[in-house]
């Protein structure tokens, strides 16, 4: 018998591996059921009962196409490859576009071989996912086997590519299977480390935040103060909120008076996403990385898309909050370059503070504080060094 495992696998864990071992030694605690009572095999899991199903050889893992979380097809297939070495009985196959379809491909190219089609059941609402069985009507050489969760089958996937990229193994060890050694989760991390940190990126670039204005304004700074200013006097804001409306209108604009600030919005901006950060974003943090920089754990990215501050020549380009970790870039007008440019200038910011050098801060003007004068200094060297340094190592 030969049970067929379809799956993304973005990326494969401990839960996986479970599976897949359960199979292999009996240990599964299955119900076999077909297409008329998938739901009855669900409720029956659920309260622990099984059937005597046949003994399991051969396990295929068929791992789908496409990217998700950051991780790519190749990369779960390079995983899984390292999992094998201690689940003999598995092979690893390409699951093409869509991995169930792909498994039901097999099952007909070899009609002399007897199958389970494989799924986890941990709750109800897993149940529509017995469904599944469907795709394999026509096929008598295959029936379904509805299986318990597994052990760590519950870790989110989330959890899992924050504690791959905190690089703290001990933290880390929980994500995947016992038997792996230290040596080999090391090799999975750094095998999954770019990609995870581009597919992070991505969540926070891709929640493009609204610029806004305040009555003080500001020259700028590359780290926020330790509080916030708001403005004192309502009615001046009101006046400037009627002064933008008449200035530039509505008809591209969303103009929005909020009580202590002002949003301007692109009326395009949900459809226009711009020059995509993303892949330098994560290039330079592998870089940083790499060379032992200690920005671990990564801050919150946030763009923002403020015209005034592109319009304004002592406006704010890029600062750093030390209080949320997060990197705060202004996009507006400018080349991309001189963006990461700036992105690299504050991560030197969230290193500093990472270590706990950047102590309080209560200006923005580096003439009244000599030490954010010198943190300042570090930030400027430091920052576009390691910015050229790593243009220099993509281009050559």
């Amino acid at each position: 018998m030969i049970a067929l495992y379809p799956g993304a696998f973005k990326p494969p864990h401990r839960g996986h591996f479970e599976v897949v071992k359960s199979l292999l030694n009996g240990t599964h605690g299955g119900k076999v059921y077909d297409v008329d009572s998938y739901t009855e095999a669900g409720v029956s899991v659920l309260k622990g009962e099984q059937d005597k199903s046949q003994k399991i050889d051969k396990v295929l893992v068929f791992i789908g196409g496409g990217e998700r979380n950051g991780i790519t097809k190749e990369e779960s297939m390079a995983v899984w490859r390292i999992y094998s070495k201690y689940l003999p009985g598995v092979e690893i196959m390409d699951g093409e576009k869509n991995p169930l379809f792909a498994s039901k491909d097999y099952a007909k190219g070899n009609p002399q071989e007897q199958f389970y089609a494989v799924t986890g059941v941990r709750s109800e609402e897993d149940f529509p996912d017995l469904k599944r069985i469907t795709a394999f009507k026509n096929r008598d050489n295959v029936k379904g086997l509805a299986i318990p969760s597994a052990q760590g089958a519950s870790i989110r996937a989330t959890d899992f590519r924050k504690s791959i990229l905190s690089g703290n193994l001990d933290q880390v060890l929980d994500f995947f299977p016992k038997e792996l050694s230290n040596d080999e989760i090391l090799k999975i991390m750094n095998m999954l480390k770019s990609s995870i940190i581009a597919e992070i990126m991505n969540e926070d670039l891709n929640r493009v935040m609204d610029g806004f204005f305040i009555e003080e304004g500001s020259s700028g700074t590359a780290i926020a103060p330790q509080s916030v200013t708001r403005s004192a006097d309502r009615s001046k804001l009101v006046r400037v909120y009627k002064q933008l409306l008449n200035v530039i209108g509505d008809k591209y604009f969303d103009i929005s008076f909020n009580q202590d600030h002002i949003t301007i919005r692109n009326k395009d901006e949900d459809q226009k996403v711009g020059f995509d950060y993303t892949p330098y974003m994560a290039s330079i943090l592998e870089y940083m990385i790499d060379e032992g920089m200690n920005i671990l754990p990564l801050p919150e990215i946030k763009i923002k898309r403020d015209l005034a501050e592109s319009v304004d020549f002592f406006g704010k380009t890029a600062y750093y909050d030390p209080n949320n970790r997060e990197v705060v870039l202004y996009v507006e007008g400018r080349h991309p370059k001189d963006v990461m440019r700036s992105f690299t200038h504050e991560m030197i910011h969230h290193r500093q503070n990472v270590e706990g050098r950047l102590g309080k801060i209560g200006t923005t003007n580096t003439n009244e504080d000599d030490h954010l004068l010198e943190i300042e200094k570090e930030a400027y060297l430091e920052g576009n060094i390691t910015f050229r340094n790593w243009e220099d190592s993509v281009k050559n």
